[in-house]
């Protein structure tokens, strides 16, 4: 018998997407973590631009902080265990005690001067 991910000593997977809300097919609206958790049934961490509320790659949009409320509400029903924050952490380092303390009107948002102030 062949031994699939949940045999394989695994502890999670990271199912890592340029957006975490886009849905992996038309039908529905759930992720690649969904996915990844309900095929394999290992707890999975969801990622891909966490707290942006536009493509990353466009420098000239805006800088505001969204995209949270679905991420909370995904984990709260489990379709996810964890999340992974990246250039939002780039951005404000106090992102997970503000987001922990409902702060989420003081997070600094991601912009194009946010790596250049590391320079």
């Amino acid at each position: 018998m062949l031994s699939g991910p949940i045999d394989s000593g695994l502890d999670y997977l990271h199912s890592s997407m340029r957006r975490y809300w886009e849905s992996e097919f038309d039908e529905n609206n759930n992720n690649l973590a969904y996915w990844t958790k309900k095929i394999s049934k290992l707890p999975t961490i969801s990622v891909g631009s966490v707290g942006l509320d536009s493509d990353f790659t466009d420098m000239t949009a805006p800088a505001e902080v969204s995209g949270i409320e679905r991420v909370i509400e995904d984990i709260s029903v489990k379709k996810y265990d964890l999340v992974a924050v990246g250039r939002a952490l780039l951005a404000d380092h106090e992102w997970v005690l503000k987001m922990q303390e409902g702060r989420l009107n003081e997070i600094k948002p991601y912009t194009s001067n946010t790596l250049k102030e590391f320079y």
